[in-house]
Order: structure tokens, then sequence, then C-alpha cells
């Protein structure tokens, strides 16, 4: 088979950044600061699972994780690596490598007309994403969340795939399917808590018939028995009584953070989003992105300025952890101005305006959960959102700016690409050079 150049240039940027991730792992890549964490809380985790499994459950709380043990779980008893750990953080950078595959594969089964070779690259970014990079290589439990949110998004989509077309007959195996992953992104990140409330809401809103909500509700049921059998051992959500740092609730968990961090996650929105902005200009005009983006990021960033002259976002001078990389870069230019970030902000909200917009029925509400839950912690991380929202955008959304992707393919693969790999090589300066710990970034900030 002759490969035209185009199709070799791909394949060879494809193999490239693969080779990019391997290396990351080979070379102890820790580009978000968090590997080493990994020896003080899923190591013992694992190895404690190993030796007295109702030990560990009963006993939780000691380890001072505040997740369910799902992903500990799946690692002591069916991963065979788990007894070295060179060895364990290999099989993990090997299965995160899978689930960029597996996305792939997702993404085509939506946008079948795509080569697959195109979106294979356009997929690749996982792999080059700080976040995802640094859970994998030093063996953290995140990803499992991504690769079943995934796999439970794929299924969401052949459920309401037969909807659409009006089918009387809805695939029984695709709703259990559907909410057996979306069961295990859960336990896997608490957060994608998220998913099985946007479903409901979207069988609402689409008038589902009676057979698919019954479905769910008994399939959601049985698959919540582990959550509510450790409800019973723990007497709460998460071993409290055995954490020793007081209620989890009202502390770390509270409604009213959602006014405090709203400035930061919609600075996330923007920060993974923006690629597709630029890509849309580029496909589009000028007056097109005026008319569907300029004056809800007007209002956005003036009110923003409005609450900053009242002093109400003081507090985002305040941040020595979480916050984000926007955030991070605001403090590199100066401290007490937050130009960048609110800028990200607006732009975050304007393009979240507009997918509410687009498709109500839909993207609402699976935007809406996603803002919400995330908006509840005291410190809102970066690595709550990525690959989350990339996710989210091609497997979840229905939006025109998708079509303008996939329009100018290359051109779009090649600013999606570009923009991720800077970011990357900038995280990986920040950490391992400018940074390179945690103390030498607390002095800087006292300095300014």
């Amino acid at each position: 088979m002759i490969i035209n150049k185009s199709s070799f240039l791909k394949i060879t940027a494809i193999t490239s950044i693969s080779v990019s991730f391997f290396l990351g792992y080979i070379f102890r890549e820790n580009s978000t600061g968090g590997g080493p964490e990994f020896y003080k809380l899923s190591w013992p985790i694992i190895q404690s699972f190993k030796e007295n499994f109702l030990y560990t459950i009963k006993n939780y709380g000691i380890f001072h994780d505040y997740t369910i043990p799902f992903s500990h779980i799946i690692n002591a008893y069916l991963n065979p690596f788990s007894d070295v750990i060179t060895n364990f953080q290999l099989s993990i950078t090997i299965i995160s490598f899978i689930t960029f595959l597996i996305f792939a594969l997702a993404v085509k089964r939506i946008f079948s007309s795509i080569n697959f070779i195109d979106i294979l690259l356009t997929s690749s970014v996982f792999l080059l994403l700080p976040f995802f990079r640094t859970s994998a290589f030093w063996g953290k439990n995140e990803n499992y969340g991504w690769l079943f949110l995934i796999l439970a998004l794929y299924f969401f989509s052949k459920i309401k795939k037969d909807m659409h077309n009006n089918s009387k007959h809805v695939e029984i195996l695709n709703i259990i399917f559907f909410c057996f992953t979306s069961a295990c992104a859960l336990y896997a990140r608490q957060a994608l808590a998220f998913l099985p409330i946007s479903y409901f809401l979207y069988l609402f809103f689409n008038k589902a018939n009676k057979k698919i909500i019954i479905t769910s509700v008994i399939s959601f049921s049985i698959f919540a028995i582990p959550s509510l059998l450790l409800i019973m051992i723990w007497g709460n959500v998460f071993d409290i009584k055995n954490q020793g740092s007081g209620s989890f609730f009202g502390w770390w968990i509270n409604f009213s953070h959602i006014f405090k961090n709203f400035p930061i996650l919609l600075s996330f929105w923007g920060f993974y989003l923006l690629p597709f902005l630029f890509i849309e200009l580029l496909n589009s005009n000028l007056k097109f992105i005026f008319n569907n983006y300029f004056k809800s990021f007007l209002f956005s960033l003036i009110t923003f300025i409005f609450l900053l002259n009242m002093n109400f976002l003081d507090y985002l001078g305040e941040y020595t952890i979480a916050g984000g990389a926007i955030l991070k870069v605001n403090y590199l230019i100066e401290k007490n101005n937050f130009l960048l970030l609110l800028v990200f902000s607006s732009i975050g909200f304007s393009i979240l305006v507009r997918l509410f917009k687009e498709n109500p029925r839909n993207n609402a509400t699976i935007l809406l959960p996603i803002l919400v839950i995330y908006g509840f912690p005291n410190l809102l991380y970066q690595e709550y959102f990525e690959p989350l929202i990339l996710i989210i955008f091609f497997l979840a959304l229905d939006t025109d700016m998708q079509k303008k992707y996939f329009n100018k393919i290359s051109l779009s693969n090649f600013v999606f690409i570009s923009y991720f790999a800077i970011y990357l090589i900038g995280s990986i300066y920040f950490k391992h050079f400018a940074f390179d710990s945690y103390d030498k970034w607390k002095i800087f900030l006292n300095t300014q």
C-alpha cells in the first residue's frame, strides 16, 4: 500500500507523540509535581489491600485518601504487576496509552466519516496532557476514571442515537453497559457523579420512553450496592472517623465554594476550548466570532473587572496550590493583577454560553451538572478537568464547533497539537527547572 505524503506526516506525528509519552515514563517526568505522592498514598493502599481486604476497607481513613478505593482494588487484585513498583508504574502507563486508543475509537464511532488517522492524531493530544502523563508515569489512579468515562459516553451516544432515530427498540444492553461504566467512572473519580445526573436530565428533557428509564433506574440501583455497603461500614460517604481531620463535608465540599471557584472554573473551560475557538475563526470570519462570542465575553469581563475593583476577587492572590496553569502564569506576570485569568474566564464563559444556546436539551443537561459539582471543592485543581473537558467536547456535546474542527482537519490538528505541546513544554520547564520544589514556588510568591 502506498502512503501519501500527508498520511506519512500524520503517522510520523502520532509516532513522535507516542514516543515522547514513553520517554516521559523512562525519564520520570513529573510535569505537574504530584507524581511522588504515589509512594505515600496509592502504593501503601494497594499493598494493604493485597494483604488484608477487610482490614483496609474498615480502616481506609487512616490512609487519608478521600476517595472510594475502586481503582486501588482493581490494581491490587486485577493488575498482575502490582508487586513491583517499576513494573506497576509501567503497566499504568500502558493502560493510559490504551485509554488514548479507546478514546480515538469512540470518536471514530461518532464521527464515522472522518479518516481514522486524523482522529488518531487528534486523540493523541491525550499523550501531551501533563496531568494525564504524570498520572500514567507514576502509577496514580486518576486515569481509570477517564477510561470508564470514555466508555460510558460511548454507550450514551448509542442510546442518544436510537432515541433521535425514533427507534422503538433501544438496545437494552447499551443501557446496562452505560450504567455499569458510568458507575465505574464514579467509583474511580467521585466528581464524575455528574454523568448519571446528566443522563437522567437528558432522558427527561428528551422524553425518553418508560422502558429506558425503568431499565436505567434498576441498573443504577444494582451498581450502587457496593457504595451502599461502604456507607454501612464507614457510617458516611467517606471513612471520616479514621481520617482524624474533621468533617469532609462543609470544609472541603461545600455549595458556597461555587462562587469562589467560578472564575477559576471558567478559566479552565477557556483554556482547553481556546484552540477550538481559534480553529473556528480560521474556518469562519471575524463577524461570525463577534456575533457568537463578543457580547457574552464583554459582559463577563466587565462583570469580573467590577468584582475585582470591589475587592471581591482579592482571594485569587492567595493561592500557593491549586488554581491552574493560567493563575500561575498570572502570578509570574504580576501576582496581584488577575487580568489574564479573567480574560480566560471570560473566554470560557462566552464559549459555554454559545454551547448552551446551540442545543440546550443536550449541551445544558451535560454541562450544568459539571459546573455545579466541580464547583464544590474548597480548592479547584486543574487535574480535575484534564482531560475531562476534551472528552466531553468530542463525545458528549452537540455543536458546530466540532464540524468546524473536522472541516479542515489537517489544519485543526496542527493548531490543536501545537497548542497542547506548548502547554506540556511549559509545564515541564515550570516543574523541572524554574520551580522544581514547592518551597521554591512559595519563596517566589512571598517575594512578590
